[in-house]
């Protein structure tokens, strides 16, 4: 082949990379005529080094691009990263919408509202548009272009859309009305927002979110999203009053946007286990308290009592009052009552009955145990102390006028304390005693029991000077039985010894 066919195979293949026609293609009629050489179809795929790469590495250049997908809002800056690695001729950006930015115009400053970055190093053909709208949504293109190809990078931006307020599809009228017995589906939507919102949902300071699914449904082809969530639950008597919120989450917005019901629990009065009074003091008056729940509140309540629960032989209604006894009820809110049972002049008949609280609501009826007692409560583990935790204070109380067995356990170590310190001093007392009159008798003289005589002066001076040399003394100073000092006169002693021989 002739040099200037060399020449003119290479512009060939030049023109068919660019115009991404086939050979063949333009070497027929007048460009065959006039000496263009004919190639056949597979030459370029299996004779070019480089072909039209999109975004693929090649052996001597590759381009430097993130395709991650870029959430930016409205107003705020958004950069367009790209580089290349090697040697590249010229790079441009072009929008989903068709418009094309190449870079060197933008470094140029030929564009409003698009600049140079600061940093290009490996970002060689990256550019910044200073302040992002609704029109810089979508995808976007960066191609560059080397020698015998060109480098192509996309990646999809997201100008966020700020999300609608959240609704909750209850009747706010009434507030939230459930039972406590059946699951009910409560729903929370966003009509609209880009991307899609976060939707999360609390009872009280409770994240109860694992309840709930989450729908997000497309409304256009702009990426905007209605989200619906719905929260599927079985509330509990104990949550009645609690709010219950739908939080709502997104890029737009600096806080969680929130709306809030009250939740309303309909359930019939809340049954519970036996309920004992202990340490009830007889002659004294005793009022019983016991508390219980219910929603909406009760249309009937009475006390009744009789010698079993089964065997009634009278009933109180509340408030009112038979005999001895008064009856009464405290509204505590949210559905609470506190139940009052005043004894007078609480007596053993009184401990030997049983007593019912009988409450109604619209949804049912429960029939509450008690009993009431003189004696001490029963350890824990006992049948009717196993259920403490569950029972309020009241239910539990003791007679205030009758002592513990903790204070009756305190004062009877305190008289043994006084006891014992008694004791201790009267026998130290009696051991003074006892020591003193033994060295007042060696003194004075030694006597045989035995054959009933006195010593010799001899050995009784020898008892009375070792006894001197104990003492530290050597003066005529003895301590007579009662502990007292005396003086005596060794020549008297001496005189009787001598008398006594």
């Amino acid at each position: 082949m002739s040099p200037s066919m060399v020449i003119k195979t290479l512009v060939l293949m030049v023109v068919t990379q660019v115009q991404g026609s086939q050979p063949n293609a333009l070497n027929t009629g007048s460009d065959a005529a006039a000496g263009w050489p004919t190639l056949p179809p597979h030459f370029l795929l299996r004779n070019l080094p480089h072909q039209i790469s999109n975004g693929v590495r090649s052996t001597d250049v590759s381009l430097i691009f993130d395709d991650s997908e870029i959430v930016v809002n409205p107003g705020d800056q958004l950069n367009l990263d790209c580089g290349v690695h090697g040697q590249s001729r010229y790079c441009i950006w072009e929008s989903e919408s068709g418009q094309i930015l190449q870079v060197e115009d933008v470094y140029s400053n030929v564009f409003d509202g698009v600049s140079k970055p600061v940093n290009t190093v490996g970002n060689e053909c990256g550019i910044v548009i200073n302040s992002a709208d609704i029109g810089h949504h979508g995808q976007w293109t960066c191609k560059v272009f080397v020698v015998g190809k060109s480098l192509v990078g996309t990646k999809n931006v997201i100008v966020t859309i700020k999300p609608t307020s959240p609704i909750l599809e209850v009747d706010s009228s009434r507030g939230l009305v459930v039972t406590n017995e059946d699951e009910t589906p409560v729903k929370c939507s966003v009509a609209a927002a880009r991307p899609a919102v976060g939707i999360r949902w609390y009872l009280g300071d409770r994240d109860i979110t694992v309840s709930a699914e989450t729908e997000e449904t497309p409304t256009d082809k702009g990426g905007i999203y209605k989200s619906v969530s719905t929260l599927r639950r079985t509330f509990q008597p104990s949550e009645n009053g609690q709010l219950l919120t739908c939080s709502v989450t997104h890029k737009t917005l600096p806080v969680p946007e929130n709306t809030s019901i009250a939740l309303n629990v309909v359930f019939k009065p809340v049954e519970k286990p036996v309920s004992t009074f202990y340490q009830i003091r007889p002659g004294n008056d005793y009022e019983v308290k016991l508390n219980f729940s219910a929603n909406p509140a009760p249309i009937r309540k009475e006390w009744r009592y009789g010698k079993s629960f089964e065997n009634v032989e009278g009933s109180i209604s509340i408030p009112g009052s038979d005999g001895h006894y008064r009856a009464d009820i405290e509204d505590l809110g949210n559905g609470m009552y506190t139940a009052k049972l005043l004894v007078t002049g609480f007596t053993e008949a009184d401990a030997n009955k049983n007593y019912l609280l009988v409450v109604e609501n619209d949804y049912g009826e429960t029939q509450y145990k008690v009993k009431l007692s003189m004696h001490e409560a029963p350890k824990d583990g006992d049948s009717e102390t196993s259920n403490y935790d569950k029972i309020p204070p009241t239910e539990l109380s003791v007679s205030e006028d009758t002592l513990s067995g903790g204070a009756v356990a305190g004062i009877i170590i305190v008289l043994l304390i006084v006891v014992a310190a008694v004791g201790a001093a009267g026998y130290a007392r009696y051991r003074q005693m006892f020591c003193f009159a033994s060295r007042a008798e060696s003194k004075a003289h030694i006597q045989d029991p035995e054959r009933n005589e006195t010593d010799n002066g001899t050995a009784n001076d020898a008892v009375k000077a070792s006894t001197d040399q104990v003492n530290g003394k050597t003066d005529n100073t003895v301590v007579n039985g009662n502990g007292n000092l005396e003086q005596t006169q060794v020549d008297e002693i001496k005189a009787k010894k001598n008398t006594d021989v």
